[in-house]
């Protein structure tokens, strides 16, 4: 009997169209796992977004409660262009200060006298001092420009030479000291005589000797120093006494004692030799007056042979020397052998032959006062806060204004607000509900699986959000909403305790409830701006305040935010993170279902072919044998 294969040519029925609708029936898990693993990607990027935003927000508020963080600077700016230019801390107080140029500094500058041009200068060594620097250049023997680039080379930091061109046959060095300023002196030691056979010194002459004073330390007057550090030095018995070798500075004892008045010189210093086993280091130190202005200095002073030289005229030249300061850190005794004062002689032992300027000391008046400073430039120590320059000389006061600039805490802020309401806005858009709306699972084309991400699919409101329900994002904007509208404590009466006081809110007074439980912050501007001038380190503390000195903020808007910000965006146990994780996770499962159950389609599809053609193949048997019955019956009815 034949074998029908034809599908639906026995039956009537069209069994392929019939497979592939049961075929589809049973795909309908795969197109569940596919729709879920589309919502899934669509959570992932919401949440990578929301992992974006808190980064970016937790970035903008460790800026603003930064110990550097400038809520307010200051500018100095002066009534005549180009008379005065400065810079001022916070510290500075704003207002008006006049100021009036006298003369400027000046530096010292030299000039040789006309030599042969070509003259042949010889090898050795000679040194340039300068105030309290000094450069020993050993030449190696050349011509006038050989021994000016020496000088720039080699001593470059406190004076310039150059070679002037007289005529065809003659030239002149000029050396121009880096420095201004009186103390800035050039000065020349020349004992080989290449600056005299350059035209620029005279005759090397021989140095000076260093005197030496012994110094009688009156142990009738003398007073404690530092008892809280050297405790000690409160026992009567502890003072310092004296042997007939040496005077005995007891253990953690400290004291001021004084000697004959001495004119601190310029390179002047001050020896102590001690008996026996000596520190590697002892704190020694001196008090020196000055127009009745007196100031203790005590520096860690190095041993070397049993030494200690304490090189006093590097912060006290020009002054007069009244005691000196004895201490002992130890746990053993020391014993001081001598104290002597030295003055060595002036460097320069060869004078120069042409002076072309003196150098000068800047003079100018502040509030009447006369005031002279070594330079012209970063004055720094005559107004609290303030550094300036002076750049000419004027013929009435200059008004120096001191004016606050809070454009950089402005925009701090402004940033932060911004940051704030995109990750507000977003984490509300997100998990907004509504009853009748669906989450759109729409394709961009038939043939790519990606979601249609669109941003009128974001700013949607009308639809509920993809994280709607979602407490970890619904927290967190409860957390926000509590940090910016909660009070914070302050240290000085006239801090704020709360944003709205510096004219950050939800909105102003009267303003649609709505908007006001949006949480998004508004910023009064003109509020902020006066808030950031009077008191710029009020709106400092609001952020981030040190309620226990201890030098670590505790509290604060920007302090409490960052603790509630902080669960979120960690690496490795973050909240996004493990959203991320578990959606990922939930992705290649759905994608091992959806290929396990594809082969699964595949030998059912087979199956019910197979069987489809079964049954065809019986219909055409029964119809086969149906037709011959009938066939042999009508013919035997007529026979």
């Amino acid at each position: 009997m034949p074998a029908y294969t034809m599908p639906g040519l026995m039956t009537g029925q069209n069994t392929n169209e019939i497979v592939k609708k049961l075929v589809d029936l049973e795909r309908r898990p795969i197109k569940r796992w596919e729709t879920e693993n589309e919502y899934a990607k669509a959570q992932i990027q919401v949440w990578n977004e929301v992992k974006n935003l808190t980064t970016n927000l937790q970035t903008k508020t460790r800026a603003l409660v930064s110990f550097t963080a400038p809520f307010a600077t200051k500018s100095v700016t002066s009534s005549v262009e180009g008379a005065i230019t400065g810079e001022a801390s916070r510290a500075a107080k704003s207002g008006e200060r006049p100021l009036e140029i006298l003369e400027l500094a000046t530096k010292h500058q030299l000039s040789g006298v006309p030599v042969d041009t070509d003259t042949k200068l010889p090898a050795g060594s000679f040194t340039v001092y300068s105030g309290k620097l000094k450069e020993t250049i050993q030449f190696p023997g050349g011509n006038l420009s050989e021994l000016t680039n020496s000088i720039r080379n080699l001593a470059g930091g406190i004076a310039q030479g150059t070679v002037i061109k007289i005529d065809k046959d003659s030239s002149l060095v000029t050396v121009t000291s880096v420095k201004t300023g009186k103390s800035n002196v050039l000065q020349f030691s020349d004992p080989d005589g290449i600056l005299k056979a350059a035209g620029l010194v005279g005759e090397n002459k021989a140095a000076g000797e260093t005197t030496s004073t012994p110094l009688v330390l009156n142990l009738e007057t003398q007073v404690p120093y530092e008892e809280d550090r050297f405790k000690s030095s409160k026992e009567p018995e502890k003072k310092v006494s004296k042997t007939e070798i040496a005077m005995i500075i007891k253990a953690d004892t400290a004291f001021l004692l004084d000697v004959n008045p001495l004119e601190i010189s310029p390179r002047s210093y001050i020896e102590f030799q001690v008996e026996g086993e000596a520190p590697s280091s002892w704190e020694l130190g001196i008090s020196a007056d000055k127009d009745g202005n007196v100031r203790n200095k005590l520096i860690p002073v190095p041993v070397k042979d049993g030494k200690y030289s304490l090189p006093i005229s590097d912060f006290a030249e020009g002054k007069k020397l009244t005691k000196i300061i004895l201490t002992n850190a130890s746990a053993t005794d020391v014993s001081l052998k001598s104290v002597t004062f030295f003055q060595p002689p002036l460097p320069g032992t060869a004078e120069p032959l042409k002076v072309l300027a003196e150098p000068k000391d800047a003079k100018f008046k502040i509030d009447g006062v006369e005031i002279t400073r070594e330079s012209n430039d970063a004055i720094t120590d005559v107004l609290e806060g303030i550094s300036f320059s002076i750049h000419k000389p004027t013929t009435e006061p200059v008004t120096l204004n001191i004016n606050v600039d809070n454009a950089k805490g402005m925009l701090l802020i402004k940033e932060w607000v911004q940051a704030y309401n995109e990750l507000m806005k977003f984490s509300k858009e997100v998990t907004s509900v509504e009853k009748n709306s669906k989450i759109s699972d729409k394709k961009a084309s038939d043939n790519t699986k990606e979601l249609d991400i669109s941003k009128e699919f974001w700013d949607n409101k009308v639809k509920s959000g993809i994280l709607a329900g979602e407490n970890s994002v619904l927290r967190l904007i409860a957390g926000m909403k509590t940090v910016a509208n909660s009070y914070y404590p302050v240290t000085k009466e006239s801090g704020f305790r709360v944003l709205t006081d510096i004219g950050i809110s939800t909105g102003a007074v009267g303003s649609n409830w709505e908007k006001i439980q949006d949480g998004a912050l508004i910023i009064d501007e003109p509020k902020l701006t006066q808030a950031l001038s009077d008191n710029p380190d009020g709106v400092r503390e609001l952020f981030a305040s040190d309620t226990n000195n201890d030098a670590k903020m505790e509290d604060g808007v920007g302090v409490r935010l960052l603790e509630n910000l902080k669960p979120y965006n960690q690496y490795a146990s973050g909240i996004v993170t493990s959203k991320v994780k578990l959606l990922e996770d939930n992705l290649a499962g759905n994608n091992k279902k959806i290929k396990e159950h594809e082969s699964h389609l595949l030998s059912y599809e087979a199956k019910l072919k197979q069987r489809f053609l079964y049954m065809e193949q019986g219909v055409g048997k029964n119809k086969s044998v149906g037709t011959y019955l009938q066939n042999n019956l009508f013919r035997g009815g007529q026979d």
